[in-house]
């Protein structure tokens, strides 16, 4: 957001500076200032930056278009308002939603080395079963190095990858993750004779063999490598520490202290909470699963089975394992890991019906190798790359793991060995009789676990949902709008809003309705559906944006008299029905129900050809784009009118 701050700081100062400023709202496209002193706002300079499209008063604030990046200036206004009253009036993401796209982003960057890494162990694991080579050879050690280095050092690439997505230093992001993996915090902190043990004698009973300063560490008994969801919440916090620091250190000493301070206060933090916390999510897990196996093993099967794959993206799968090799150990045959056996063909499985159906080169490239690692049970390349993504797949897995599960579970199908993927099926190999029936069962288990999601997979997929490559996103053709709304149309140049008319958001036509139906103007994806349901925005399938926008500061009534048909993410047809209006509610409550419909993006193109005058209904053609390329048809304005 560095690149807004000296926009914001301009914009403030003209408005009359930040205790001028009483509260600021966002919409689509504009700040709404509500000031103390309107007569302060110097509205002729403001308009003179080259970032500020338009800016005037209107309902009683003064309103700057700044253009479709409004949220990210929003965040940098905040930012220097320091507390002041602010809100967003724009489209809020649940929890789980936020959480998901968090990780994702941060997990995306490094799924080329994780597919690489799966394909190295894949190979070994092939190697060793063949007796090619044996774990004590020299090839098998630098071999298996390389299959586990990324794992292993996962904290520090995602310590970069987190500090990106959180807008801190990427470096200091490196070292919160680094400095998990020191041998020193695993031998001083878990080894030796216990200090004394905390909780002793329940479910949370850890012992603890250090202190600092004289508070307890709860370091987990097997670090922090190969685990995802700390290191995250690590550099969240130290990314609010980090800005912060910027506010109170001075800016003469901040180049050389901050990143000093950050890591100082972050690091204990990270240790004597997030340790604490995982191991109290791990021990409820692992009771929680011994527990229920107690009352019914195939609940138990469908629990897991449902839960593991999340418990993945989580790193809190690893308890659930434990109890799998305290099994092995002491038995010689384990009822958890059949469990989570299957999970990977399913996801494996959701890679391949993207595979068939994606029109992005990239994504196939990528779908191959996430393929051969899934078969070998390394799946984050397929969960972070296709299946998280798109949660209604992540789910599909979740139920085809659960089929596979619970086939396993009805036919008390044990391991006898622990061991995954394509080659996991000797596992089930029952060591004293030879007897191959499980092997049977579990391959049958298999298919039906693959089937599942990748029939719901391949069926449900929608164009929207597919990976653009970005040669192809800036390939746009002619596309012939039709009219969302029936009424008058009259020029863009002649709106009521001085912002539409400026053709600040883009070239377009007024269109005063008669009728509150509102239909889509192209074929495409519901970008933004706007809280207050007075304006939508789409994307044509050919990347033209478009804006309906229903009356002038409509946005006031919050809603009232506004039925929207459709949500963000919904494929639309030129012609559908997207949004419902009062137009008499929207009359009486004294706006104007004076409408407009905008290109956005209007510069990527040669031109936006509009019909300027006329009586409309509904889906008549009022609109050609012409691209920039020699391949544009030449088009008859007579076709348009």
């Amino acid at each position: 957001m560095d690149k807004y701050q000296s926009l914001v700081s301009f914009i403030l100062e003209k408005v009359g500076g930040k205790e001028n400023v009483l509260s600021v709202t966002h919409c689509m496209t504009r700040l709404r200032f509500t000031l103390k002193d309107d007569s302060l706002v110097q509205r002729e300079e403001v308009v003179k930056s080259p970032d500020v499209m338009s800016a005037q008063f209107a309902s009683g604030r003064f309103q700057v278009v700044v253009g479709t990046n409004v949220a990210d200036i929003f965040q940098v206004v905040q930012e220097q308002l320091n507390g002041k009253a602010v809100a967003a009036e724009e489209e809020k993401k649940g929890l789980v939603n936020t959480l998901v796209d968090t990780i994702t982003k941060v997990i995306t960057p490094v799924l080329g080395i994780l597919t690489a890494s799966g394909l190295l162990q894949g190979i070994l694991a092939l190697l060793t079963a063949t007796n090619v080579l044996s774990v004590d050879d020299g090839a098998y050690i630098i071999l298996h190095a390389m299959g586990q280095a990324v794992f292993y050092f996962l904290p520090v690439t995602l310590g970069y990858t987190s500090a990106k997505a959180f807008k801190m230093n990427p470096f200091v992001g490196m070292m919160l993750g680094a400095t998990l993996l020191i041998p020193e915090l695993m031998t001083g902190l878990t080894s030796g004779d216990a200090l004394y043990t905390l909780f002793n004698g329940t479910l949370f009973q850890t012992p603890d063999f250090n202190t600092f300063f004289g508070i307890p560490i709860l370091f987990p008994a097997n670090g922090y490598q190969y685990t995802v969801i700390p290191i995250i919440f690590i550099v969240y916090v130290g990314s609010k520490v980090e800005k912060w620091l910027k506010k109170v250190v001075p800016a003469v000493l901040a180049h050389n202290v901050n990143s000093f301070l950050t890591i100082l206060i972050t690091v204990p933090l990270a240790i004597l909470v997030v340790g604490p916390v995982t191991n109290v999510l791990s021990s409820l897990i692992s009771a929680g699963v011994s527990g229920l196996y107690g009352i019914s093993p195939v609940v138990t099967s469908l629990v897991v089975a449902l839960l593991y794959q999340p418990l993945v993206i989580f790193g809190l799968h690893w308890p659930i394992s434990a109890i799998g090799i305290t099994n092995l150990a002491q038995s010689g045959v384990d009822y958890i890991f059949p469990m989570s056996f299957t999970a990977n063909f399913a996801q494996t499985a959701v890679v391949l019906a993207v595979f068939l159906r994606t029109r992005s080169k990239d994504q196939k490239a990528l779908a191959i190798p996430a393929m051969v690692s899934g078969l070998f049970c390394i799946i984050e390349p397929a969960i972070y790359g296709f299946s998280l993504p798109v949660k209604k797949r992540f789910a599909f897995s979740m139920l085809g793991g659960a089929v596979g599960s619970l086939i396993l579970a009805l036919t008390s199908t044990k391991m006898y060995v622990m061991s995954f993927g394509i080659l996991g099926f000797a596992a089930f190999i029952d060591p004293k009789s030879g007897s191959m029936n499980g092997v049977i069962i579990a391959v049958i288990a298999s298919i039906a676990t693959a089937a599942v999601p990748f029939v719901l997979t391949y069926m449900t997929f929608k164009k929207e949902e597919d990976i653009v490559d970005p040669e192809e996103k800036s390939l746009v053709k002619s596309e012939v709008l039709v009219s969302p709304l029936q009424g008058e149309i009259k020029p863009i140049e002649q709106a009521a809003d001085p912002s539409f008319a400026s053709k600040a958001l883009g070239s377009g036509f007024v269109i005063v309705p008669e009728k509150g139906e509102v239909v889509s103007p192209v074929t495409g994806m519901v970008e933004t559906v706007f809280p207050s349901g007075h304006a939508i925005g789409i994307v044509s399938d050919t990347g033209i944006e478009v804006l309906i926008h229903i009356g002038i500061d409509t946005v006031e009534l919050e809603g009232q008299g506004f039925h929207p048909l459709v949500e963000k993410g919904q494929s639309v047809v030129q012609g559908e029905k997207i949004l419902e209006v009062d137009l008499e509610k929207v009359a009486e409550a004294g706006y104007s129900i004076e409408s407009f419909v905008t290109v956005t993006n209007s510069e990527q193109f040669l031109d936006v050809l509009s019909q300027q005058e006329g009586h409309v209904k509904l889906n008549d053609k009022v609109m050609t784009v012409i691209p920039f390329n020699n391949q544009a048809e030449a088009i008859n304005l007579a076709e348009v009118n």
